[in-house]
């Protein structure tokens, strides 16, 4: 006779409730979002900035340069103006709303991917942890209509279907967050690594789709080209000179308090030469484990390593680029949930170096979130190298 399975414990009341805290939280973003794009005070977010590209996108000229009304350049590659081309017929508030439905809808989406890489166990109280640990970022970023919520979603996304086999997608979704944004390209490294060959394939066919074929139909195919390497030279001459932006309109000094890059940290107070070596050595130390683990197998915690890097290295990182540390503090409070004490003196240190960045402004210039990626980085590495992981 079999016995009969043990009775599901019923959900506790906090877990009933935080779907509803969560939607009560977006909702009241939402609003602030809509008041700061279109209704209050004109274009405090970056969406008109965006639109402004779509704009001239629809006028057959490269999107490089266009600016919002406030001066905010927008210097990405063409994929993301022509992505919002159909949000530029809309008055302001309503399209600042749809944006915000897009970026909420990631968000949460990117969340319960991040989460399905590890493993299917059920969300509790650490992995709550690490969700709210991104809370101060998240609103920032979707508060001011930014692409990094739409990043989490995309760079989770393509994990859990690496790690379920589901290499096309994988790849497809990798090479749009690569569209978008230059900086996650670092993922599309682990793919050959990892000899994940139809994830390579799939990723270098949606590079060609992304950003020379969707832009085509409002370019042409060199305008779309051209425009992509205008892009890139933007990155590539903040890497070579990360002093300044080089955007048409003219050199901007990205090096104020909300950047909170350790590679800025380091060019804020070295000579120019320091500051590019500074640059170089980060980007090798914090690339590097993640391109190795990814190698070695471990293609969840290679790719988190992989997003975080740049929010050390990268010569620019807002505080609501952060957002994209999920992933990485999700593995570390796995950690945390083992007993490790490293990881959890991990989560804490980022916790109250993240709550001083955000509530006392004068301490900005110090670059204490970027302290705070830096411990949960150290965090994660060193728990991966203590498992399974030989060189």
């Amino acid at each position: 006779m079999t016995e009969a399975p043990a009775p599901t414990a019923p959900p506790s009341r906090a877990r009933r409730a935080a779907p509803w805290l969560v939607g009560a939280a977006l909702l009241v973003l939402g609003v602030d979002a809509v008041y700061r794009a279109g209704l209050g005070p004109k274009e405090r977010t970056d969406l008109p900035v965006y639109l402004a590209a779509s704009r001239r996108l629809l006028d057959g000229r490269d999107p490089l340069g266009a600016t919002s009304a406030r001066g905010w350049p927008y210097y990405y590659p063409p994929t993301l103006a022509a992505a919002l081309v159909p949000l530029t017929p809309l008055p302001l508030p309503l399209a600042a709303a749809a944006w915000f439905a897009v970026g909420a809808a990631a968000l949460v989406l990117g969340a319960a991917a991040a989460r399905r890489a590890i493993d299917d166990a059920p969300w509790d109280r650490w992995d709550a942890l690490a969700a709210a640990l991104i809370a101060l970022p998240a609103a920032s970023g979707l508060l001011r209509g930014q692409v990094g919520p739409l990043l989490l979603a995309l760079c989770a996304g393509g994990a859990l279907a690496l790690a379920r086999g589901r290499e096309g997608l994988a790849g497809a979704l990798l090479a749009l967050a690569t569209a978008i944004k230059v900086v996650p390209g670092a993922l599309l490294l682990a793919l050959p690594l990892a000899r994940r060959w139809r994830a390579t394939a799939a990723a270098a066919v949606g590079l060609i789709v992304c950003l020379l074929l969707v832009p085509a139909p409002f370019l042409g195919l060199g305008g779309a080209a051209r425009a992509c390497l205008g892009a890139g030279g933007v990155v590539l001459g903040l890497t070579a000179d990360p002093g300044r932006i080089d955007v048409p309109d003219g050199p901007r000094d990205p090096h104020i308090p909300t950047n909170q890059s350790l590679a800025s940290q380091a060019i804020r107070r070295l000579p120019p030469a320091g500051g590019a070596a500074a640059v170089a050595v980060l980007g090798l130390a914090t690339l590097a484990p993640g391109l190795v683990l990814a190698a070695r197998g471990r293609q969840t915690e290679g790719l988190a390593l992989l997003l975080a890097a740049p929010l050390l290295a990268a010569p620019v990182a807002w505080h609501h680029h952060h957002v994209v540390l999920l992933p990485a503090l999700l593995l570390v409070a796995r950690d945390g949930r083992a007993g490790d004490r490293w990881a959890r003196g991990a989560l804490a240190a980022f916790a109250a170096l993240s709550l001083l960045h955000f509530a006392v402004t004068p301490l900005r210039p110090l670059g204490l979130l970027g302290w705070g990626t830096l411990a949960v980085v150290a965090a994660l590495v060193r728990g991966a190298w203590g498992t399974r992981v030989s060189l």
